[in-house]
């Protein structure tokens, strides 16, 4: 079935914003004058509770049960999350925070290919909204196709109930989309919902296992890449021909160039073979003139990239 919609999830996939959330915890909890400290060990195994007040109420069921018989506990709760969501958002002026890896450049290529895209999280429309407008500088209602946030159902991920939601939202059968997720309760949510996943795991998440993943890989985009990865290129493009595509990655161009023989005293042209990377975003094929560009050595015999293919 063609691919008609991208189901994007926030924390940890579209930005690297879990560690800011494990602080506006710890943050809160002084606030409460609690006695409480959430390491990154602790945070780790709490990122598969879905929701902050869900995390809340199992480190207390796990580390505090004599709270269970507090009265209005579920209020004392609403009032924590309530301040560490107010941390969080000052959290978000940090210009630190950035989208991860390739996510702007596979949104605008799923825009150009008029391909559907929804944000599916379990965090709240407020914390989602102060990542985008303040953080990132993007307004996530211009952007996205839907946004389903944890305030929409009772029950978060690994429940597939907000998964469930954007499809019946989009109008779509789950065969029709793929979820992009960074971890375990995430990828159940979607698998529950019979929704393909692809993870990209993030740094809370490196070294879990996602063997029922579609994919996995380490970003949505090409670290080697010139438009969305972190490969600057520098001196004078040239244009060249594609002699060989065999190579992962990797073409080798030829390149001409006039060459003055002072002993006939006339131009001839000289052929020279140059091998470049082809970034991710890019189809580049035996035969296909291209425009190449020095950029910093990305293999041994490497240090060009293709960053057009001429038409």
């Amino acid at each position: 079935m063609k691919l008609s919609a991208v189901l994007f999830d926030v924390d940890g996939t579209i930005a690297e914003t879990e560690e800011y959330h494990r602080r506006s915890f710890n943050e809160s909890f002084k606030e409460f004058n609690l006695d409480w400290f959430w390491d990154e060990a602790i945070y780790k195994e709490l990122i598969n509770v879905g929701g902050g007040k869900e995390r809340i109420m199992y480190h207390i069921k796990r580390a505090w049960p004599e709270m269970l018989n507090f009265k209005n506990l579920s209020k004392y709760i609403d009032s924590i999350h309530k301040i560490k969501n107010e941390i969080f958002e000052d959290y978000m002026e940090d210009e630190r925070i950035i989208p991860r890896t390739g996510v702007l450049s596979l949104i605008e290529e799923l825009k150009v290919k008029e391909i559907r895209i929804a944000l599916v999280s379990s965090s709240s429309e407020t914390n989602i909204l102060n990542l985008f407008n303040k953080a990132l500088k993007i307004d996530p209602n211009d952007e996205f196709d839907l946004i389903a946030h944890g305030d929409i159902t009772k029950n978060k991920k690994p429940s597939p109930e907000i998964y469930e939601w954007a499809l019946e939202k989009l109008r779509l059968p789950p065969q029709a989309c793929i979820a992009i997720e960074d971890s375990p309760r995430g990828l159940e949510s979607a698998l529950r919902a019979n929704i393909n996943v692809i993870v990209t795991p993030s740094i809370m998440t490196l070294g879990e296992k996602f063997k029922d993943a579609k994919l996995v890989i380490s970003d949505l985009g090409d670290k080697k890449n010139p438009f969305n990865g972190t490969l600057p290129v520098r001196g004078k493009l040239f244009e060249g021909k594609v002699v060989k595509a065999k190579g992962k990655n990797t073409v080798v161009l030829q390149k001409e160039a006039p060459v003055y023989f002072s002993k006939f005293k006339r131009y001839g042209r000289s052929k020279n073979s140059i091998h470049a990377h082809v970034p991710s975003n890019l189809e580049v094929n035996e035969g296909d003139v291209v425009i190449a560009a020095e950029c910093r050595p990305v293999a041994k015999s490497v240090s060009f990239v293709v960053v057009e293919v001429k038409e």
